[in-house]
């Protein structure tokens, strides 16, 4: 994953092959009516509803016989380096937590998509070897910095820093993250990602090009989509999708702030009897 903003190049270039794991839902019909048979589109369809529907299921993210869209938190580990202040940080090795430990060393991102919310915990090395540490947290209409994971929940353990000022790129990262994408670019279409557990197909319209705030072009064979950033006003997402329809990458433009990820290397990590698409 590589991640830039403005002029600055402010980059985090992670390891090919992010981990993630994801948690999910149940999801039960309300007063019993029956569900709506699973959308499958046609294949070449071109609409921005058969987009919006073969991007999740090819993230992993449709799941169930009805394949309602049910994701509710993921969990990033990375390696490799990031920049810090100007300068190279070479990350920790992902260390699992002890019983009794708070977090993980390394690199580590929690997000959770019912309340908008995202924690990133960091240790790194710079390279005069004095060794850097944040947890970086964004809930809502909030940000702020810890010293540790839930720092100043139990008084006097850890102590929490109001960043005002970072409410906007944090949620930027959460909503153009992998699976983020997909979410906003639904959010964009009416399909609330904190209140709506359904199989998208359900929802959308057919045949158009454009649904609510969000719309695709096609560049060639390859899909380009258009939606604004949850949360963050007059934020506009341009995702890429590659020819398997997972995200490529995300240029997001939020005033004269330019913030540019990439993704690549996907790679399958459940048992090979439940593969996503076996």
């Amino acid at each position: 994953m590589t991640f830039r903003k403005g002029a600055t190049l402010t980059r985090v270039a992670l390891a090919a092959g992010l981990a993630t794991v994801l948690s999910f839902v149940a999801y039960a019909q309300p007063g019993g009516a029956p569900p709506p048979p699973p959308y499958t589109p046609a294949e070449g369809a071109k609409d921005l509803k058969s987009v919006l529907v073969n991007w999740p299921w090819h993230m992993g993210m449709l799941r169930g016989i009805e394949e309602h869209e049910l994701a509710v938190t993921l969990e990033y580990r990375g390696e490799g380096t990031i920049q810090v202040n100007g300068q190279p940080c070479a990350i920790a090795p992902y260390k699992e937590a002890r019983e009794g430990e708070l977090g993980t060393s390394g690199y580590r991102i929690s997000n959770a998509y019912q309340f908008a919310g995202s924690r990133t915990q960091i240790e790194c090395t710079l390279p005069n070897g004095r060794k850097y540490s944040n947890v970086e947290v964004v809930s809502g209409k909030y940000a702020w910095d810890e010293d540790r994971p839930g720092a100043g929940l139990v008084p006097g353990e850890g102590t929490a820093k109001p960043m005002r000022e970072k409410v906007d790129e944090r949620l930027i990262r959460l909503w153009a993250s992998p699976q983020g994408a997909p979410k906003a670019a639904l959010a964009g279409a009416g399909i609330d990602p904190l209140k709506v557990f359904r199989n998208p197909g359900g929802l959308l319209a057919e045949g158009t090009s454009k649904i609510g705030n969000t719309s695709v072009t096609w560049d060639g064979a390859t899909p380009v989509v258009t939606f604004p950033i949850p949360g963050v006003d007059g934020a506009t997402a341009v995702a890429r999708l590659d020819d398997r329809f997972m995200t490529e990458s995300v240029v997001v433009k939020n005033g004269r702030d330019t913030y540019e990820f990439a993704y690549s290397n996907y790679n399958d990590y459940n048992n090979e009897l439940n593969r996503i698409e076996s």
